[in-house]
Parts: structure tokens; C-alpha cells; sequence
């Protein structure tokens, strides 16, 4: 167990480092698209990435209480919240039910304890079965990072292996997620109630993360109205950016995820966003004094 690192699991690091007052939140868009090492070379913040899956944190009870848990409580934090449809979706038929809401039998729900390393209890309840796989794991193409970036490398970025890869992924969102996909309120509000605990201590910016146009035909599909629909969370922030209209001039490794050279990209441009708008509202205030 106490070989257990970033090779692990797709998760487990996260639930091992210190409570973070900066945090980058969301799915594996998030999670593998935002660099957090980018972000802190620009905005001058150490800044963790505590985004997981489309399956386990989506919006909703289960993701805010362990962001709570996460957080230190520190005023003057920085939090990114990457949205999609997904994230406030449900796979069920009973879209506001709580109780089946896809996250509650997964790691987000089990681990309690999310700043303990080794995490014995996050390996007890989440890797049973493979406890002694960890004292002789090799190593794979997906590494998370300590600051909670999960890096994917030695993946073939040809034209032939991407097409591929999207075609798959494409097939995987059309036929299984968006059936099943319906719009959930309730998920809804727990992004607003997200913002809100955030606004507490701190600055929060949404950010819609760009994706390969196929992907984008298919969340047309499920959410047309996407950015009407979450504007009460957009008017509570401290600013919106949307990145899909940039959708082409960025490379995807399977079409749903940026591959790591365009989300370093992406990273630096939400950065200086986010440091514009922090220029314009010093200067703003500067003047209505």
C-alpha cells in the first residue's frame, strides 16, 4: 500500500494531499484538460486539480460535500468550474432522485477522508481487489500528477489512431450516454449551490471546455439551451467563458479530452482570462470609489 502513487489509479493522489484553498473542479474534461502548473505560472497561485469522471462528479450532493471537505476553508481562493451537460444530467428515468444518482456507490461517496496519505481507506474501499496489484503495478500511459493533473502520454496521436479513438468515443456518447441522458434540476441547483459555498472564500470562474465537433452535435442534441440553462450559476460567478466556438483549433485524444500539448494551451488562455478580468474589475473599482 505504501507503494500506491500516481500510477495507481486515475484517483488516488487526490486523496492524498493537503486541504487546497485553490481548486480546479469539474469531469475527466477538467481533470485531464487543465494543467494546474500553467495556471500557477501565470496567476501566481498554487492551484489543485480536484476534477473526476462525468460518472463520478457530476453536479450534485456527493461533489459538494467532498469539495467541502477538500477545501480549507481559506479566504481569497480561486476556483474553476468546468461545466457541460453531462455534469448536469441524469442517467435515470427519475432525473431529480437523489438516490439514484450515478455517483452515490462510486469513490466521491465511500472516501470520507480526502488529505491522508497513503489514504488506507480510500485503498480498503475502492482497490480490494487490488491491493497486491499495487506492490507490482506497471507503468501505464496515465499518470496523476500531485497537484491532481492526470497526465495521458505514450498514446499515438497519428491521424489513423485519433480518428479511431473519436470514432469510438463518438459511438460510446451517441448510443449509451445521451439515451439515457436526461436534464436534471436538481443537479442544477447543487452547481448553484457549488458557486455559491465557493463565493464564500473566494473568486469563481465557469468555463465550458472545448471539444471535437462531433462531441459537440451530440450535447446540441441533449442541451440545446445549455447556457440559458445554467445562467443563474454564469450572474453568480465571477465570469463565463465559453471555449466550444474555438472547438477546431485544438487536438483531442479521443475527441471528449484535450490532448495534454492543447490543454496546456487552453490552460494559458483561461489564465489570462481570468487575469483580464481581475485587471478590469481593480480597474472598475478603482474608478467607482
Amino acid at each position: 500500500m505504501l507503494r500506491a502513487d500516481g500510477y495507481t489509479d486515475p484517483f488516488y493522489v487526490r486523496f492524498t494531499t493537503s486541504k487546497q484553498q485553490n481548486m480546479i473542479l469539474g469531469t475527466s474534461r477538467a481533470a485531464q484538460g487543465l494543467q494546474p502548473k500553467v495556471f500557477e505560472q501565470i496567476l501566481k497561485k498554487d492551484i489543485n486539480n480536484f476534477a473526476f469522471t462525468v460518472g463520478h462528479s457530476p453536479f450534485g450532493k456527493v461533489y459538494l460535500e467532498s469539495i467541502k471537505r477538500k477545501h480549507n476553508k481559506k479566504e481569497d481562493g480561486l476556483f474553476i468550474i468546468a461545466v457541460d451537460p453531462w455534469s448536469i444530467s441524469s442517467w435515470s428515468s427519475s432525473p431529480n432522485d437523489l438516490s439514484q444518482f450515478r455517483e452515490n456507490k462510486l469513490c466521491l461517496n465511500k472516501t470520507k477522508i480526502v488529505n491522508l496519505n497513503p489514504n488506507i481507506f480510500y485503498i480498503l474501499d475502492n482497490l480490494s481487489e487490488r491491493r497486491l496489484d499495487i506492490l507490482f503495478q506497471n507503468k501505464s500511459n496515465m499518470f496523476l500528477h500531485k497537484d491532481g493533473w492526470l497526465e495521458i502520454s505514450n498514446i499515438k496521436m497519428d491521424s489513423a489512431s485519433v480518428a479511431d479513438r473519436v470514432s469510438s468515443k463518438i459511438e460510446t456518447y451517441r448510443n449509451q450516454y445521451l439515451p439515457k441522458a436526461n436534464f436534471s434540476s436538481t443537479r442544477l441547483q447543487y452547481l448553484i449551490k457549488t458557486v455559491c459555498y465557493l463565493k464564500e472564500y473566494g473568486d469563481v470562474y465557469l468555463v465550458r471546455l472545448p471539444i471535437h465537433e462531433k462531441m459537440m452535435e451530440i450535447e446540441k442534441e441533449l442541451m440545446p439551451d445549455f447556457d440559458s440553462k445554467i445562467k443563474e450559476a454564469i450572474d453568480l460567478s465571477d465570469g463565463y467563458l465559453d471555449m466550444t466556438p474555438e472547438n477546431s483549433l485544438f487536438n483531442y485524444t479521443d475527441g471528449n479530452h484535450l490532448y495534454k500539448d492543447s490543454g496546456k494551451k487552453v490552460s494559458k488562455i483561461i489564465a489570462n482570462w481570468i487575469t483580464d478580468k481581475n485587471k478590469a474589475r481593480t480597474h472598475n473599482n478603482v474608478y467607482t470609489k
